[in-house]
């Protein structure tokens, strides 16, 4: 079956988030050099080609990868320090989580083909896949605490045991592949990056033998009874990060990091 690519969602040409179809796999290629920031732009195409691949039954099961030398670093800080000085924080953070929300909602079985960094918001994406595989050496963090963002407790809840990802948000450390692999976070481990592909081709080949009609019911029928309530999650992290906004050290955090220092908060 030939490769098919989608250039064009509606009138929307895509810049930062690509389609590319073949024998009912999807692969979304997230490309926002040089470290594929989740600016709005990638969330907003995200969002339009989970409904695109919604409503494409040629496409059985999708995976998703980089093909920059890092998976993701999260949201893009210097547009969430724009969105501060705006006081537009939440509508930024809202966005971002759209877009994690559809990517969990999607329809098909979701494959999260990771290498380099996977921080922040970038987290989400794997935190909401059915199957992740990594290479080794990978690192995946949720460092929103250290610039004062209220963001990653709902979405580790799905991947890491509880003590593990509060340690995690509380300190905003990191954690490789491997070590995620024993939590079951990640599926699947691979020695380099020239088999990360080959191997989620290979398990998304496997999956379509199924064929579509038991995959989109049985993923329904598990995201249903894993009740794992992502909208909720995000609402109340919004919610905090709202209230958050109203503080000197928000601010401070955010600037701290973008001014590559410690940051100096004061309780205000």
């Amino acid at each position: 079956m030939a490769t098919r690519t989608v250039e064009m969602v509606g009138e929307h040409r895509l810049e930062q988030v690509f389609l590319t179809v073949e024998d009912h796999i999807g692969i979304l290629t997230l490309h926002n050099p040089p470290v594929n920031a989740a600016s709005g732009t990638v969330q907003e195409e995200i969002i339009m080609l989970c409904d695109y691949i919604n409503h494409d039954d040629d496409i059985w099961v999708c995976i998703m990868h980089s093909d920059l030398k890092t998976f993701c670093v999260g949201v893009d800080i210097k547009r969430f320090k724009k969105s501060i000085d705006d006081k537009d924080v939440t509508n930024t953070q809202e966005v971002y989580y759209d877009g994690a929300l559809a990517l969990y909602e999607l329809r098909v079985p979701l494959i999260c083909a990771v290498h380099g960094h996977c921080l922040g918001g970038g987290l989400c994406y794997p935190a909401g896949a059915d199957i992740t595989i990594a290479v080794k050496g990978t690192v995946f963090g949720a460092p929103e605490s250290k610039l004062s963002v209220v963001g990653g407790s709902g979405h580790l809840a799905r991947i890491l045991p509880p003590q593990i990802q509060r340690d995690m948000c509380y300190c905003g450390t990191f954690i490789t592949a491997e070590e995620l692999t024993k939590y079951g976070g990640v599926t699947k481990v691979v020695d380099t990056l020239d088999e990360l592909m080959p191997a989620a081709m290979d398990k998304a080949r496997e999956i379509c033998k199924r064929g579509p009609l038991v995959l989109r019911y049985l993923k329904a029928c598990m995201n249903a009874q894993e009740d794992f309530q992502m909208k909720r999650k995000n609402d109340l992290e919004v919610t905090y990060t709202r209230y958050m906004a109203r503080h000197k050290d928000f601010n401070e955090g955010v600037t701290a990091f973008l001014e590559k220092r410690e940051p100096q908060y004061t309780g205000e």
